[in-house]
């Protein structure tokens, strides 16, 4: 089919679909890839325009790519009727996302794109809050678009994980990416896992030969796209970027072959032009010494009767110096009724509205589940569930109730190194996978997952300290339903181990909280009870949006706290009995009826008068303990866990605070630039004059090896004792019957 030869180093490749070769294309259907083609091209350099005039901050385009574009769009919606598909493009994509809508019944997408140019209330997209160029439609299964180079590799393929867990029919992913992200970490993560877990999606490079400025040479380690795939045991599949019946062909047969294999494949798309610079922040005029798809695409469609010579793009002789691209073209019938088109809507869209910034705080995060916790909570019985075994316990559930899995290193055979996945496997051995031991993959593989519709990803990093690997996909999984207007939000529950306990030593005791904590759209949570692992965990898959979830590593064989439904009574001693064997046997206790804790709510654990201590995970155990010591010397401590941390129940501490006129914030993290200083600094901003103290781990480096040295540097019983008596013995500087706040806009966190 193609009106071009194939790279000479590249063979036909032996395996051939069993669904033949691809459809031929009707005279409406090319004439339809045409105009999509020339309408974006007219809209990419009438924005050239508009940035030599002033009117454009920032832009960034893709002529060159049109052809292919269409052709690829085509193909796919051919091969799988865009059903079970998933596409993550870049941002020189634009052409194929507006194909991939056309076919789909959303025309005229460049409306939009336009609209977003201008940063424009009415961008569908995300309402001026995101660059240019950064698309979505996930009804569509076209993925939201970022900057960061790379990152849709990790989305396509947890993405097509989450399809093919839940044994979708013949799915199908595609990420996008120019030559140099090949450079990336991001590429090496995608091709372990769609190797290791046998994914079908297909790893597209549109390789046009430069990386903003960096030849090859200088910025592209792999010297042979084909070897590259091969190491990986993926098909290899090659198509000149120039040639839309060569595109086309290609990106049928690459669908069937994932499709029809359940595997992935490279598809190195060569020789793929760049018309314009980069960006507007270098030159971006259009480089007319470079061969323009169109001038080998056009002639071909006039052959094939598709197109008549006087709806050609042609060329023109032309004295003029300008780089400006309409100067030295005749745009032929169909790309002059689009450009006019285009032309119209720039002007109808210049007088649209900019965002309104009173909707700012809109979208941070999606709504909290309403759960109306048991008053008589804490007068249960103490649990006989440790805190593993509440985790182990949730887990199964949201398993049971959920398109869901959970993914990290050890999780399945070892049952995690803290036995919080212990039996899973036994019993969903395709849904508990052990994964590569690479934090990004973990963790871009869930905002990818989490993105398919209803499907709740549960992955775990091995220690709090490795996830800081991952703090690019932190990021991205906190703006995600900011930037999108609420229209990508990734289901997410990250669990990890965190704080310094047993000896750990670097890189195994670090408490991550106050690194993740100011990474706005997350909610973190750090239960200390068993109870409230189970009820979180609930919550968090409940939510539907990203939750960090810190697990402190003291607790994990502990029981502390109140009962779970479902435990026996007391008095049932075999029953107890029998429920304690899950501890010895990391069994997965049969307990809890789906009972959720609600996020962004403390707990009272213990009430008093004389000062206010706010604490969580371990830290609150401490501070239970030492209050109930300190009882005894007549000194009321009312000890605060908080348990979601982010957004932490402010209005709980406040009215604690108002109470008894003093506050010590505890935790395992250092209070130099921790969290600890968050909760003081909203207080002493509310409650002017409040005595305040935060405690935690001394500010050295790390925890050192040596358990003498852990205990010196770590939160311990006695520095907390000491802090409550220091502040004890500091003076009110201001009455408390005359407070009156109000809580600060941000107070949420």
């Amino acid at each position: 089919m193609s009106s071009m030869s194939r790279d000479p180093d590249i063979a036909t490749p032996e395996w051939q679909p069993a669904a033949g070769p691809a459809p031929e294309l009707t005279r409406d259907e090319l004439r339809l890839a045409w105009r999509v083609a020339v309408r974006n091209r007219s809209m990419d350099e009438r924005i050239v325009r508009l940035l030599s005039m002033g009117k454009v901050k920032f832009a960034i385009y893709g002529p060159g790519q049109e052809a292919h574009a269409t052709a690829i769009a085509l193909a796919w919606h051919k091969a799988t009727n865009l059903e079970n598909f998933g596409f993550c493009g870049h941002y020189r994509s634009g052409t194929a996302y507006a194909m991939v809508s056309e076919l789909s019944g959303r025309p005229d997408l460049a409306l939009d794109v336009i609209r977003q140019q201008f940063s424009k209330a009415t961008d569908p997209f995300s309402a001026g809050r995101n660059m240019v160029n950064h698309l979505l439609d996930m009804d569509r299964g076209l993925l939201p678009i970022q900057s960061p180079l790379g990152m849709n590799l990790g989305k396509a393929f947890g993405y097509a994980k989450a399809l093919t867990v839940q044994g979708k029919e013949k799915p199908f992913t595609v990420a996008a990416i120019g030559d140099g992200t090949t450079a990336e970490s991001d590429l090496h993560e995608a091709m372990n896992a769609i190797s290791v877990w046998s994914l079908p999606m297909c790893v597209m490079i549109t390789d046009n030969g430069v990386a903003i400025s960096t030849a090859p040479e200088d910025g592209r380690g792999i010297r042979d796209f084909r070897k590259y795939a091969e190491a990986f045991g993926l098909k290899f599949f090659s198509a000149d970027g120039r040639d839309f019946f060569d595109c086309y062909e290609t990106a049928w047969q690459a669908a069937q072959w994932c499709r029809e294999t359940g595997s992935g494949c490279v598809w190195h798309v060569h020789d793929m032009p760049r018309l314009n610079g980069h960006s507007s922040a270098g030159q971006y005029q259009f480089h007319f010494d470079q061969e323009d798809p169109f001038g080998i695409w056009g002639p071909e469609l006039v052959k094939r009767g598709a197109l008549t010579e006087e709806e050609l793009v042609r060329k023109i002789e032309t004295d003029s110096d300008s780089q400006d691209y309409f100067a030295h073209h005749d745009l032929g019938t169909i790309m002059g009724e689009e450009d006019a088109r285009v032309a119209a809507w720039i002007k109808q869209v210049e007088t649209e509205p900019y965002p309104d910034p009173a909707t700012l705080h809109e979208f941070t995060r999606p709504p909290f589940p309403v759960v109306t916790e048991d008053p008589a909570l804490l007068d249960r019985p103490r649990t006989n569930v440790t805190y593993a075994g509440a985790l182990r316990a949730a887990l199964k559930h949201v398993l049971e109730t959920r398109p869901s899995a959970i993914w990290g290193q050890d999780v399945g055979n070892l049952g995690g190194v803290m036995q919080a996945t212990a039996g899973l496997k036994k019993i969903w051995p395709d849904r508990v996978i052990d994964a590569p031991i690479n934090e990004p993959l973990i963790v871009g593989a869930a905002v990818g997952a989490g993105m398919a519709k209803d499907f709740v990803a549960l992955p775990e990093i091995q220690f709090g300290d490795y996830a800081l690997n991952a703090y690019h996909w932190l990021v991205h999984m906190g703006n995600l339903y900011w930037q999108t207007l609420g229209q990508a939000c990734p289901s997410v529950i990250l669990r990890m181990p965190t704080d310094p306990f047993g000896g750990g030593a670097i890189y195994h005791s670090m408490s991550v909280d106050g690194f993740f904590a100011n990474i706005p759209g997350l909610v973190m949570v750090m239960p200390s009870t068993s109870y409230d692992a189970y009820g979180l965990l609930l919550a968090a898959a409940e939510y539907g949006g990203p939750v960090v979830f810190l697990e402190p590593k003291y607790c994990y064989r502990r029981t502390n706290g109140p009962a779970l439904i479902g435990e026996p009574d007391p008095s049932d001693k075999a029953a107890v009995k029998a429920l304690k064997d899950h501890i010895r046997y990391s069994n997965i206790p049969e307990v809890g009826g789906g009972e959720m804790v609600p996020l962004g709510k403390g707990i009272i654990r213990r009430p008093g008068s004389d000062l206010t201590v706010v604490s969580w995970g371990r830290a609150a155990l401490y501070a239970e303990e030492v209050g109930d010591k300190l009882a005894g010397e007549g000194i009321g401590c009312e000890v605060i866990d908080l348990r979601t941390i982010v957004p932490p129940d402010m209005d709980l501490v406040l009215r604690s605070v108002q109470k008894t006129g003093r506050l010590l914030v505890v935790a395992e993290d250092r209070p130099f630039a921790g969290f600890q200083r968050e909760i003081q600094s909203q207080v002493a901003e509310a409650l002017p004059g409040v005595p305040t103290l935060a405690v935690g781990m001394d500010n050295v480096p790390a925890i050192g090896q040596c358990e003498v040295l852990e205990e010196a540097a770590a939160l311990n019983p006695e520095k907390l004792e000491a802090a409550i008596h220091q502040l004890l013995g500091q003076s009110l500087q201001t009455g408390t019957a005359g407070w009156s706040w109000v809580p600060p806009r941000y107070i949420v966190g």
